[in-house]
């Protein structure tokens, strides 16, 4: 099949290991990391890089539900191709039940692989970067405030990332927030399935001229394609 793929930078790591593993060239377009924190913009965005992909079959798009971000978005010359997940921590876990089942005031995790610690630090994101503006003390504060209601960092093991350096790197993270840590297996398959074109129940297909529909995320079973908005 002739196809492009359309991810989030988040995910890089991943999506390179079932590549190479597979041999397969698609092209691969990397969007920005944290879109998703603006799900307009995460539209619009990747709207208007699937209105200038020509000459493919199918856009594979390496992206979950992501606040609703990808809802709507359509090709008029390709077909969409999209995995059913709540967003990457599921996929990374494997499934949205396990996702489900590791949420909670007993996990209380915020969840780390290879790409969340290079494009969303946290010491950096929610400390270092903020001392410029607020000085040192009051920026402890803000991320120890950001903190407050998280026990640990768990690190997603997907198998496509060196785990023992990162592994120590968000220890020491860890620490500096007064965290525990936690180490979890994680998968590819979903990523895998995605390349190889292996579409089952949990991957959305839309038809040229069609439009991404929302899908449910409490079965996530039998998700069949809506009618076009």
């Amino acid at each position: 099949m002739k196809a492009v793929i359309c991810a989030c930078r988040t995910i890089e790591d991943e999506l390179n290991f079932v590549l190479q593993e597979n041999k397969i060239d698609f092209p691969v377009i990397y969007m920005e990391a944290g879109l998703h924190d603006d799900p307009e913009k995460l539209k619009s965005v990747l709207q208007n890089t699937i209105d200038r992909i020509e000459n493919i079959d199918y856009i594979l798009l390496g992206y979950a539900l992501c606040g609703n971000g990808l809802i709507g978005l359509s090709s008029k010359k390709a077909a969409l191709v999209l995995p059913q997940y709540h967003d990457c921590v599921a996929m990374f876990l494997g499934s949205d039940e396990r996702y489900r089942a590791n949420l909670g005031t007993e996990m209380a995790a915020l969840f780390i692989t290879g790409g969340s610690m290079r494009h969303f630090n946290p010491k950096y994101t929610f400390y270092e970067k903020m001392i410029p503006r607020l000085g040192e003390k009051k920026a402890l504060r803000y991320s120890q405030l950001v903190f407050q209601n998280y026990k640990r960092f768990a690190l997603v093991e997907t198998g496509a990332f060196s785990a023992e350096p990162l592994f120590q790197e968000m220890k020491d993270q860890a620490e500096f927030f007064n965290l525990e840590t936690h180490r979890m297996k994680g998968t590819v398959d979903i990523f895998r399935k995605l390349v190889l074109g292996q579409w089952d129940e949990h991957f959305q297909i839309v038809p040229p001229g069609q439009k991404i529909q929302i899908w449910n995320l409490s079965s996530n079973i039998d998700n069949k394609i809506m009618p076009g908005l």
